[in-house]
Order: structure tokens, then sequence, then C-alpha cells
């Protein structure tokens, strides 16, 4: 809140406290329904003081986005193995966003630079390596990984609906299957093991 005393006239609101409304309004509802209306309210202001600090709602959502991604533990545990520390990450990104609904498909589907984003994938590849990938091999890894997991964001939440994404139903779905994070982590499991099993007979070649 930034009312000042009197409670008529907003005190001078800083980039942070607006973010801070934003994000509580998001986790309250979803980025989709946050409005600039409730992130002044939010913060105790008038619509046209958040739009001072903006370039409009779309501006705001990206920022959103990139304070949730940045929120991502990347800590990696050296004595997992690699595929515990990738799942590991994983499972970190989807507990972020899931927390604030909306802001992990926005995430992975923006399309301008985001620091945040670099990080992650920065993170995710070195644990390729780590793992003696080759560059061009940690990098397809994690473009599978990486399509996984907008697949996963972009139908998550279906079964609280009792829906089933059109795609999967016609692969002979009969619940929607994506709402816990551990069949998500079975399928890269099963992603990582193909990919050890191809480099393990390249090798012997």
């Amino acid at each position: 809140m930034v009312r000042n005393r009197g409670g008529t006239q907003p005190s001078p609101m800083s980039e942070t406290q607006l973010l801070d409304a934003a994000l509580q309004v998001v986790e309250g509802s979803s980025l989709q329904e946050m409005t600039v209306r409730a992130v002044a309210e939010a913060c105790g202001v008038t619509a046209p003081a958040i739009h001072y600090h903006l370039r409009g709602k779309a501006d705001l959502a990206d920022r959103v986005v990139e304070a949730v991604a940045g929120q991502v533990d990347i800590s990696i545990d050296p004595d997992e193995s690699w595929v515990d520390q990738y799942v590991g990450l994983v499972g970190a990104m989807d507990r972020a966003f899931l927390r604030y609904p909306g802001t992990g498909l926005r995430a992975l589907t923006a399309q301008g630079p985001s620091a945040a984003a670099a990080r992650l994938t920065t993170t995710a590849l070195e644990i390729l390596r780590g793992a003696g990938f080759a560059e061009k091999d940690a990098r397809e890894i994690f473009t599978a990984t990486y399509l996984m997991f907008v697949g996963w964001l972009a139908t998550r939440g279906r079964e609280e609906s009792g829906s089933i994404h059109p795609a999967l139903a016609a692969a002979g779905g009969e619940t929607p299957g994506n709402d816990g994070i551990g069949v998500l982590e079975a399928a890269l499991r099963q992603l990582f093991a193909a990919h050890e099993l191809s480099a393990t007979r390249e090798k012997r070649k």
C-alpha cells in the first residue's frame, strides 16, 4: 500500500512495489486474468499511476514472467546423477510456474530477450555437458525437453475441469494425465534412457 496518510493522493510508487503487487494478483488468479486495475488496487493507487511505469499490460505481464522465472531454484546437487539433476531443474521450474498460473507458457513461448530464460537454459546445458554429452547432443536433448515442457504447460490443469486435450484423446488417452509432475518426470527419464542407450551404441562402433 502506497497511499499517504491523508488517504487521498498516492505516494510515489517504486517498480519493486508494482511488481510485488502484480505477482500477488497473478498468484491469486492467473496471468491471463491480471488487469492493470487489479494491480493498481493491490498497490493502493489509481490505474494511471501504474501506466506511468509501464508500456501497457503486455509490458507488465513480461515483467511478471521474468520475475517468476528468476525465482526458479537452479541449485544443483553435485552428488546426484545428471538425470536427477535435470529432472530436479524441471521440477523447480514447474513449481515456480504452477504458483503463478499462466506465467510458464508465456515464459517458454516469449520472443524477446530474457535474462531469466538464459539462466535456466545455461543451467540445463551445463548439466548435459557435465554428463559427457557432445555439444550437438546436449542441444538436441535440451530442445526435446523444452518442447515437452511447453506441451506440458499448455495442457496442464485439464483434470480439474474433467477435459482432455484433443491431441491426447486422439492418441487413445482416457485421462488428461498431465496434472502430476510424476508423469512428466517419467517421460523425461524415458527420453534420457534412450539417449544414453544411443550414445553407448555409438561408442561401441
